[in-house]
């Protein structure tokens, strides 16, 4: 007996390696389809259950942020944030979604006459573009503006979702002319804007308090002004580049001293003071409403928790 089960433990070894007994798959793990999410106000995510047959009952702990329908469609409705949940049977399962408002690169600008710039909008589909005084400036189908005469005009982008969004021009002898916005002449290297920020820090000290109730104007356009860490994060960033335009990127790869990092959902903004293989080190305004300097994060978390980079350095 003890030889026949032998045997046939060797006859099912044998079927076995070669693929002939049927084994069954291990199930996939049942999962939100995204953790978080960033949307913009009046756009729309599709969020789902993967890995289960059963239909999830979902809903949103902030309605009037974060709308979401029977079949896990969440629309954007204002800016702000929400927990989408979606309850299988006894298990929860959640997304942390960040709704924006769409916006310019740019809401103010001064340009010398004959000077051209470039206004994109980030967040919806932009329908049409208008100046308000076209012997000042006229803008195409694109928006991209062509100064005419000194004066003053507002350019205006109508977007599908309803909504208009405006830049404020100014046309005069003193404005950038078109050499001018692309010169790389004025772009201080690396080690110069580190050097131009830590001049900053006597006068923004180690432990210095710095809460959401401090404000600042920028004047790397994209947003007229910031509070808390933003406005420390702009006034640093002010004085390293002075009034150079900012751009927005995600190539957290390529990073430099002085770009700002936008992390935790859309919460928090660092400067960049330096930059290594494998951390970077930053200053920032509002950690735990103080001034801080020198904290380091591993680049596997900027990867994870980043949002976008705002840079000064043209492309």
């Amino acid at each position: 007996m003890k030889q026949v089960k032998r045997y046939l433990a060797v006859f099912l070894a044998v079927f076995l390696a070669a693929g002939l007994v049927p084994v069954q798959a291990g199930a996939a793990p049942v999962k939100m389809n995204a953790e978080k999410k960033t949307i913009y106000v009046g756009s729309s995510t599709a969020l789902k259950v993967t890995g289960i047959a059963k239909k999830a009952k979902w809903s949103s702990d902030k309605k009037s942020v974060a709308a979401v329908n029977g079949n896990g469609k969440v629309t954007a409705i204002k800016a702000g944030k929400a927990t989408i949940t979606a309850k299988v049977g006894r298990k929860s399962y959640q997304c942390r979604v960040t709704v924006k408002n769409p916006y310019l690169n740019s809401t103010k600008i001064t340009l010398k006459k004959g000077a051209v710039y470039t206004l994109k909008l980030t967040g919806s589909t932009v329908k049409s573009w208008s100046s308000s005084n076209k012997k000042v400036a006229v803008v195409s189908s694109r928006g991209k503006i062509t100064a005419k005469g000194n004066g003053t005009a507002a350019v205006t982008c109508k977007a599908k979702n309803g909504k208009s969004y405006q830049c404020r021009l100014t046309v005069n002898r003193t404005g950038k002319s078109a050499a001018k916005l692309k010169s790389k002449s004025s772009v201080p290297t690396e080690k110069q804007a580190y050097q131009a920020i830590m001049a900053r820090k006597p006068a923004y000290p180690e432990g210095k308090k710095w809460t959401n109730a401090k404000c600042y104007v920028w004047k790397g356009g994209i947003f007229d002004r910031g509070y808390g860490c933003a406005a420390f994060a702009f006034a640093m960033s002010d004085a390293a580049f002075g009034k150079l335009p900012a751009r927005m990127h995600k190539s957290f790869s390529k990073i430099k001293a002085g770009d700002l990092i936008r992390l935790y959902d859309d919460t928090h903004f660092v400067v960049v003071l330096k930059v290594s293989k494998n951390e970077v080190t930053v200053a920032e305004g509002n950690y735990n409403n103080s001034i801080h300097w020198g904290r380091k994060i591993s680049r596997s978390e900027i990867k994870k928790e980043g949002d976008y980079v705002l840079t000064r350095y043209p492309k």
